[in-house]
């Protein structure tokens, strides 16, 4: 008996490593809405960077097992990307934190019982503004599990809820933090 072939993208190019076929699936692009302090539900759309699941290249990695933007396939952030979706759509409900650099947003989520570390995931949202079809585009930039980020955000990070997050970003307004 042979094994059924993985779930097909319909975002995502053919993705091999070793010979094996990766799914890439579970990264697709879906759809949330998040219900805003102003009474609407706005459509958020993501789309994942392929940082997700691959890591830097680093001095002794065999070159031929580079892809996407000169990386090398990460198993372990591969496995937490099939855990994304689900975080994605919990934050309506979240604060998140905006990284030092002010051009992007981190969630730190813990979500598995087995693990206590904090799942870093950076993403940017914008309005995407087609007559038709006006809705926020959330691009995860990237998503992995590790305390020394250098674009974690500071000790005492600027947070801000979700929902208010994608209200301005939805009305053009912006984002004013306290300095810390």
């Amino acid at each position: 008996m042979t094994n059924p072939p993985p779930p097909q993208s319909i975002y995502w190019d053919p993705f091999f490593v070793a010979g094996q076929e990766i799914s890439l699936a579970h990264l697709d692009p879906f759809e949330f809405l998040c219900p805003t302090p102003d009474g609407n539900n706005r459509r958020v759309r993501v789309v994942y960077k392929s940082h997700v699941f691959t890591r830097a290249h680093v001095e002794g990695d065999p070159p031929d097992e580079m892809c996407f933007d000169q990386r090398i396939f990460c198993p372990d952030r591969y496995a937490d990307s099939h855990n994304l979706q689900p975080i994605l759509a919990g934050l309506p409900g979240a604060r998140v934190f905006q990284t030092w650099e002010k051009r992007n947003y981190v969630f730190l989520a813990v979500e598995t019982p087995q693990r206590d570390d904090r799942y870093h995931l950076f993403f940017e949202v914008k309005k995407n503004n087609r007559k038709r079809d006006k809705h926020i585009e959330l691009r995860v930039e990237s998503a992995y599990r590790r305390e020394d980020s250098p674009y974690a955000p500071p000790n005492r990070p600027n947070a801000v809820r979700f929902a208010i997050l994608i209200q301005n970003v939805f009305m053009g307004r912006p984002l004013v933090f306290a300095n810390r």
